[in-house]
């Protein structure tokens, strides 16, 4: 026992003593990451319009959905869905990551209350 308990710590010896063969490898190329923005839009409770939100594959989307009353707030198209009341506003926090347009609508009063308009990256 002792015997093989010797020969393992002689092992472990040799192998901190041995250099290791150092590898000269050329680096990786840099990958362009394409730039990320944060958009942080608020829609009011009752726009007059659809609010235009222009954006891009990568961004970043923080939407506040603000509502007088009681609905849900979707984004039918990104399968996402808030609720929302006078005094909790629905929000929205996700990466776009497809092209198209959007909308944006409230579910039980049947409104679009805004257009995420979502261009491919250059």
């Amino acid at each position: 026992m002792w015997f093989v308990a010797g020969l393992l710590a002689l092992t472990v010896v040799a192998a901190a003593i041995v250099p290791r063969g150092t590898s000269k490898q050329a680096p990786l190329p840099a990958i362009p990451v394409p730039e990320r923005t944060t958009l942080k839009v608020d829609i009011g409770a009752s726009p007059t319009r659809a609010r235009q939100i222009a954006a891009h594959v990568g961004d970043h989307l923080l939407l506040t959905v603000e509502s007088d009353g009681i609905d849900s707030v979707t984004i039918p198209a990104l399968d996402e869905i808030q609720p929302v009341s006078s005094t909790t506003p629905a929000q929205f926090d996700t990466l776009l990551d497809q092209p198209g347009r959007f909308e944006i609508r409230m579910q039980d009063a049947n409104k679009v209350v805004g257009v995420l308009d979502v261009k491919p990256t250059s």
